[in-house]
């Protein structure tokens, strides 16, 4: 292992550039979201199925720049890790603080229970992910990497198909304005040049992510995969994780947990179609461990879903996948 002072400078890199990445994505969300509402696309169908499509785009520039633009050997396994990588922070991290703040916000008296009251509808994506995200895993061992592209592209497709006959539309709050236009009056050109600017910063923080992660997953010996797995989603998905702990506290239930779930779909079919066909998609343990996590937390919340109402401890559960995760990775250097 190396010295100390010799791992503070990479780690360093990395919590800066991980920072750099948040408030790109923070800034990217709130343009795209703001620009989809003046657009009408928000309280529509069409709004319901772009918005985790926008919403993830931060996370797809880190794994395209992994891939085309990082010039390091594991940027293929970065990029893959990132793909791995979002369905099992939501399915862990962020459902276990949302459990938490249902607590909180039942003791501060913004609740009037410990149970989420969620739409029956949600049963839909919560199978297609505790179906789809498994089959992630089966081109590793089969080959035939294209013709699985083309078919996790048809499940999505066949996804976007379900919800429309199921009427499933109105899954966003009205959009606030662009922080850009606190200096610009022009909302519409606030929007815009605040979404320019978030992808130039996501793109220049991608960049120096992916470096980072290479660099410290060599120095300690782990798998780059493995590493990026769990800390690029760490940056990318706090905007999504954020909007779902206030609709909690709030008691807006159904919002909360389409909010997790929207990405999760896209995760499970869209980007690992476009993953396989853009990489050789070579997986290791961690893409299995993140299978086997999000699979199984998605088939308890599948249970509580069919009841319309889980439970906050339901959601807690993904903080112990979350937890040992963690310990194999940073402590056994699994």
């Amino acid at each position: 292992m190396p010295p100390m002072p010799i791992m503070l400078e990479p780690v360093f890199e990395i919590l800066i550039e991980i920072f750099v990445v948040f408030i790109a994505a923070l800034l990217f969300v709130n343009a795209i979201e703001y620009l989809g509402s003046l657009f009408e696309l928000g309280g529509s169908f069409v709004g319901a199925i772009l918005s985790p499509l926008f919403t993830s785009l931060p996370e797809m520039i880190v794994f395209l720049v992994a891939i085309f633009f990082s010039g390091v050997e594991s940027g293929e396994a970065i990029g893959v890790g990132t793909v791995f990588g979002q369905p099992f922070m939501a399915s862990s991290l962020s459902y276990g603080l949302v459990g938490i703040s249902v607590l909180l916000g039942y003791h501060l008296k913004r609740r009037d229970d410990l149970v989420l009251e969620v739409d029956r509808e949600l049963v839909i994506p919560y199978a297609v992910v505790s179906i789809a995200f498994p089959l992630t895993l089966v081109p590793a061992f089969l080959g035939f990497h294209k013709l699985f592209g083309i078919l996790f592209f048809l499940i999505y497709v066949s996804y976007i198909f379900t919800m429309y006959k199921n009427g499933m539309g109105e899954t966003l709050e009205s959009a606030e304005e662009p922080y850009a236009c606190r200096v610009i009056p022009n909302q519409k050109a606030g929007g815009i040049i605040q979404l320019i600017s978030s992808v130039i910063l996501l793109y220049y923080g991608s960049h120096g992510l992916v470096s980072s992660v290479d660099e410290v997953s060599r120095m300690l010996n782990i798998s780059p995969l493995g590493l990026a797995l769990i800390i690029i989603p760490a940056a990318t998905a706090i905007p999504e994780t954020a909007s779902a702990l206030i609709w909690s506290f709030r008691g807006r239930d159904s919002l909360s947990i389409a909010s997790l779930i929207g990405e999760k779909i896209l995760y499970s079919t869209f980007y690992p179609a476009m993953g396989l066909l853009l990489t050789s998609w070579t997986l290791d343990v961690h893409a299995y461990m993140s299978v086997i996590g999000t699979t199984a937390i998605s088939l308890i919340l599948l249970y509580f879903v069919a009841k319309q109402r889980v439970p906050w401890w339901g959601l807690i559960v993904g903080f112990v996948f979350f937890i040992v995760y963690s310990v194999l990775i940073f402590i056994y250097h699994i």
